[in-house]
């Protein structure tokens, strides 16, 4: 039984996400695929597309912190996802990069993000496990040196930076309340 307590991220209104960081071990522990495949249309047959496609928020996942509060979990739920993500793309924060939350880079651009829906048939091959509300994205590297990390292995997935607001968590009992009363 796990006794650690549990944190729902909220966006408050200073809050939301700053940059996106390319990580060994990501917090969402899905690692992103690499696409390395030749397009037809290229002249050279050693050109790479050098795209990293993967999760960048995980829904309802809990994810392992320890800080000054001790060990916990938090978890994004699939609303706040959407404004987060919103938010992000409203800010224009697409080109902001950096590796292993300290070195910002240049060279890596978004240039897809979505949000998982199996309803709307957004559902991507190979994430099947991964719940729907989640935040994909893919992000074209440019800058070689970076390139040449991800296809070693240094860099494996995405994790999010930013300010957030955690929302306490609640016992068994008032969150049992809590759900009989939105029922009624």
């Amino acid at each position: 039984m796990n006794t650690l307590p549990i944190y729902r991220i909220q966006l408050g209104d200073a809050e939301g996400i700053k940059v996106m960081s390319l990580v060994e071990s990501p917090a969402v522990e899905i690692d992103f695929l690499k696409f390395a495949e030749q397009s037809p249309l290229q002249f050279s047959i050693d050109e790479e597309e050098r795209i990293v496609f993967g999760v960048a928020l995980r829904a309802d996942f809990p994810i392992y912190r320890y800080d000054r509060r001790g060990a916990y979990y938090v978890v994004f739920e699939r609303d706040t996802i959407k404004q987060l993500f919103e938010k992000f793309l409203i800010e224009g924060r697409v080109s902001e990069v950096n590796l292993e939350h300290s070195v910002k880079t240049g060279g890596v651009h978004l240039i897809e993000s979505f949000i998982k829906d199996k309803n709307k048939g957004i559902d991507p091959k190979g994430f099947e496990d991964v719940a729907d509300g989640s935040w994909f994205t893919a992000y074209k590297v440019l800058n070689d040196e970076v390139w040449d990390r991800v296809k070693n292995g240094e860099f494996k997935g995405f994790s999010v930076e930013g300010f957030f607001e955690l929302e306490e968590p609640k016992d068994e009992i008032e969150s049992l309340v809590d759900e009989l009363l939105e029922q009624n």
